[in-house]
């Protein structure tokens, strides 16, 4: 018994590996920013990036017991929340080239997706990209709350604010369809495959 639960874990510690790695680096990220930024916690990168860090140290500590646990419904939000804030980065016209900007809008986003797409078998149903618009949605509310001032085109004092947030929201749930059929395209090729090999 014993030597079965150990080599279980054994087994399970490539993927508890590949989330921790993923957590180190949005650590990393939200670090750096820290660092480099004086108000570094207002970005919708920065945060979704600290949110990945949990998120991943608990996937990581818990898929050792339980490897079945994924969270697809979060990973895949938080996915298509990193990619948001890159596109809004990228729309801004913000740095790439910094160590956080790096790992928040470029390494984070591309390690999450990968995990979402790849890792895992569940891509969630056809109305998950919907809600996962919950996620930049709550960062709206706060922004507005907190009077933020971090995206130019999210001036609530502008004339066309109204428009910018339907746009930014719109944007969310079309980049969340994108990564979903990505995931489901991916899904179908891999049943195919494996109907294929068990004839």
């Amino acid at each position: 018994m014993r030597r079965d639960g150990t080599a279980g874990v054994v087994s399970r510690l490539p993927l508890a590996s590949w989330r921790l790695f993923v957590a180190s680096c949005a650590t990393l990220g939200v670090g750096n920013a820290a660092v480099a930024l004086d108000l570094w916690w207002e970005g919708l990168g920065v945060q979704a990036s600290a949110v990945v860090m949990v998120v991943y140290f608990c996937l990581a500590w818990v898929g050792l017991s339980r490897p079945a646990t994924s969270w697809p419904w979060l990973r895949g939000g938080l996915a298509a929340t990193l990619v948001l804030a890159t596109a809004s980065q990228l729309f801004e016209g913000g740095s790439m080239t910094s160590a956080w900007s790096l790992l928040v809008h470029v390494v984070v986003p591309s390690l999450v997706g990968a995990d979402y797409l790849f890792v895992g078998r569940t891509t969630g149903r056809w109305w998950w990209p919907l809600t996962w618009a919950l996620l930049p949605l709550t960062y709206l509310v706060y922004y507005a709350s907190a009077s933020l001032l971090v995206y130019d085109f999210l001036d609530p004092f502008g004339s066309y604010y109204q428009l910018a947030v339907l746009g930014f929201l719109l944007a969310a749930v079309a980049i969340g369809f994108v990564l979903f059929g990505l995931a489901g395209g991916r899904q179908s090729t891999y049943d195919h495959d494996i109907s294929l090999s068990g004839r």
